[in-house]
C-alpha cells in the first residue's frame, strides 16, 4: 500500500513538474468549430501538448488571413490555416514557412439559398444573372494576403464554370459577415444567393432548410473532378525566425500534431467528439452529432501523420497558380517555403 501511494504521489509530482516547466506556445487558428482544424482542437483536448513539454494556447479567428495577421504581428507563434492562404502570404513577401499538413481535403460546400433550388442546378446556371456571392471578407478579399482559401475556391469554381468573377453581369461579391449567424441571416434574407461554407456549418444551414448544396468539394471523387486531386487544407506554419532560431520548439509542435493525428486515426468519431464535448465550438450536442457523422462518412479527411503528401502538394500548387492574382503568386514554388522531415507519399500507406 505504501508503495502504491508513493507511486501515485510520484506520478502526480512528475505531472505537476512537467506542467510547471512546459513551454507556452500560442497558436492562431480559425474557429472555434470548423471541421478542417479539428486536429488543433483535439491536440489540446487529449493533452498532446503536455506530452511533448508544451502548453498550447489557442487564439481563434473568423478566417485564415486574420490568423496570419495575428502571427505576423507577433501575437502568436504558430498558426493553422489553409495552405493556399499561406502561399498568398508568402508570395506577398511575408516570412512564413509551412511545417506540416493536417488535412487532405478541402472541407467546403458551395451553398445556394434554398429559394433558388428549382432555378439553379449548377454554377453555369448563374451566368448572366448577376447573382450575389457571399464572402466572409467582402470586396477586400481581392487583395493578395486577404484572400482566404474559401474565397479562392469560390473564384476558381466560378471561372471553371465559365463565369467571370470580375463581371458584375455574372456575379457580384458582397459581404455575408464572418459568423455562422451572420451568414445564415444573409442567405435567409436573400442578401446573398451563393455562399462558400465551412463544414460542419454548411451542413447546419442545409439541415435548417436555409440552403441547398450546389457543389461539395471534399469527397475524393468530387475533388479529383473539380480540382484535379487532393487539395491540402489545414496547414501548420510559423515565422521564419522561429523556424531557424527555435528548432526544438518547431520539432515539439510537429511531434504534438503527429501524436494527435495518430490518436485520431485509432479512435472512433464518437470518441473524438467525446473528448471535445463542452469545449469552445463543441457545446451543442446536435452540432457535435453532425461533426461525428461527417467524420464517419469521410474517414480520409485527415492525415495519419504530420506529413506532406507530394501529390497533394502538387495539386495545391497547381490550384494556387490557376487563381494567382499577381506575378509573384504565379511564379511561387511551394518548395521555397515548405519544411518538414516527414515528407513521404501517404498514398502508398
Amino acid at each position: 500500500m505504501k508503495h502504491f501511494i508513493f507511486n501515485v504521489l510520484l506520478i502526480l509530482w512528475m505531472t505537476l513538474s512537467a506542467t510547471a516547466h512546459a513551454e507556452s506556445i500560442i497558436l492562431a487558428v480559425p474557429g472555434p468549430g470548423p471541421l478542417s482544424y479539428l486536429p488543433v482542437y483535439v491536440a489540446k483536448a487529449i493533452g498532446a501538448d503536455r506530452e511533448v513539454g508544451l502548453e498550447l494556447k489557442l487564439r481563434y479567428f473568423s478566417n485564415g488571413p486574420l490568423a496570419m495577421r495575428d502571427m505576423m504581428n507577433n501575437n502568436s507563434d504558430f498558426m493553422a490555416i489553409g495552405m493556399p492562404a499561406i502561399a498568398a502570404g508568402r508570395a506577398d513577401g511575408l516570412p512564413i514557412v509551412a511545417i506540416g499538413q493536417l488535412s487532405q481535403s478541402a472541407m467546403f460546400v458551395l451553398l445556394l439559398r434554398s429559394g433558388l433550388k428549382n432555378k439553379v442546378h449548377s454554377l453555369a446556371d448563374l451566368k448572366g444573372k448577376s447573382m450575389s456571392i457571399g464572402t466572409a471578407q467582402g470586396i477586400a478579399s481581392n487583395t493578395s494576403t486577404q484572400r482566404s482559401q474559401g474565397y479562392m475556391l469560390t473564384e476558381y469554381l466560378l471561372r471553371r464554370s465559365g463565369l467571370n468573377p470580375k463581371n458584375p453581369k455574372d456575379v457580384q461579391f458582397v459581404s455575408a459577415g464572418q459568423t455562422r449567424e451572420a451568414q445564415a441571416s444573409s442567405l435567409a434574407s436573400k442578401a446573398v444567393d451563393v455562399l462558400m461554407g465551412d463544414e460542419p456549418f454548411a451542413s447546419e444551414l442545409v439541415q435548417k432548410g436555409i440552403a441547398v448544396r450546389l457543389v461539395d468539394l471534399y469527397p475524393p471523387k468530387q475533388s479529383r473532378e473539380l480540382i484535379g486531386g487532393t487539395l491540402i487544407h489545414a496547414t501548420v506554419a510559423t515565422r521564419e525566425e522561429i523556424y531557424t532560431q527555435h528548432p526544438e520548439t518547431v520539432k515539439k509542435i510537429q511531434l504534438m500534431f503527429d501524436r494527435t493525428l495518430q490518436w485520431m486515426s485509432t479512435h472512433s468519431a464518437q470518441e473524438i467528439i467525446d473528448k471535445l464535448a463542452g469545449q469552445p465550438g463543441f457545446e451543442s450536442a446536435a452540432q457535435n452529432k453532425l461533426v461525428a457523422d461527417k467524420l464517419q462518412s469521410n474517414p480520409g479527411m485527415f492525415t495519419k501523420r504530420i506529413a506532406w503528401n507530394p501529390e497533394a502538394l502538387a495539386t495545391t500548387e497547381n490550384f494556387f497558380h490557376s487563381i494567382a492574382a499577381t506575378k509573384a503568386e504565379t511564379s511561387l514554388l511551394f518548395g521555397d517555403f515548405v519544411r518538414g522531415e516527414y515528407i513521404h507519399n501517404m498514398t502508398a500507406n
